[in-house]
């Protein structure tokens, strides 16, 4: 046994496997979630086509705002056993990654603030100050400091910590649920992953598993002919 794996023998919540839920909005529709899956298999895995917005109450105006976070690819750090509370949030399909190399090409874990903190708020206040005056006064620091701003928006996320974990789509929709337990990594760059990369693939049932391993008979997608194929019942049992 070599040093990682006899540690992960002591500290079992973490894994040697970061997971890619392929998204809460395809959740509802399982053969989406499986086209999304194939479409992550034949093209990498690709950062958001945009940014997501998120409801932000602003202490100084009494009043709610809307604002945006920052486009990204997102794994999260949890044993396969443990998946069944994140699957209730996202769906039972799922590419699981190799940790070494997710860290290699450049995911970083997220810091999660708790919204109600006088950190969160102050936070807000002096980035709007700074963005401001810079965007009068010097427009090179301006576009430097909104790439800082990226940078920091990419690997820290705010949310309720307080809270248990729910599955609400408003409270998401609006940074207010606790996403602690999601133990994210982000990345901000596209990952043209290679079929070595991919530890196992969990898709929602025996026969979307019969349909996967036919398809990497027939074309060229980015598993091996070794890389475990798991219908989701699996999560419960190994």
């Amino acid at each position: 046994m070599n040093d990682r794996l006899e540690a992960q023998t002591k500290q079992r919540f973490a894994s040697e496997v970061f997971w890619h839920f392929v998204g809460r909005k395809a959740k509802e529709d399982i053969d989406q979630s499986y086209q999304i899956l194939l479409g992550i298999l034949r093209n990498g895995l690709k950062v958001g086509p945009e940014p997501e917005p998120f409801i932000y109450f602003d202490p100084d105006k009494k009043e709610k705002e809307t604002r945006y976070g920052y486009p990204v690819s997102c794994l999260t750090d949890i044993p396969l056993k443990d998946l069944a509370i994140h699957a209730e949030r996202y769906g039972t399909v799922a590419i699981g990654f190799h940790k070494e190399r997710a860290i290699e090409v450049g995911f970083n874990p997220v810091l999660y603030v708790n919204t109600y903190s006088h950190l969160f708020p102050r936070f807000m206040k002096h980035t709007r100050e700074i963005a401001e005056f810079l965007v009068a006064n010097n427009t090179q620091l301006a576009e430097e400091f909104d790439e800082m701003l990226r940078i920091l928006g990419s690997v820290a996320k705010h949310g309720d910590l307080k809270a248990n974990p729910v599955d609400n789509r408003q409270l998401d929709e609006g940074q207010l649920n606790n996403f602690y337990y999601e133990r994210e990594w982000r990345s901000v760059y596209d990952w043209d992953f290679k079929p070595s990369d991919v530890c196992a693939v969990i898709v929602h049932s025996d026969q979307m598993a019969e349909e996967l391993r036919a398809i990497l008979d027939k074309e060229s997608i980015r598993l091996t002919k070794t890389t475990p194929i798991l219908p989701f019942r699996m999560v419960y049992r190994l």
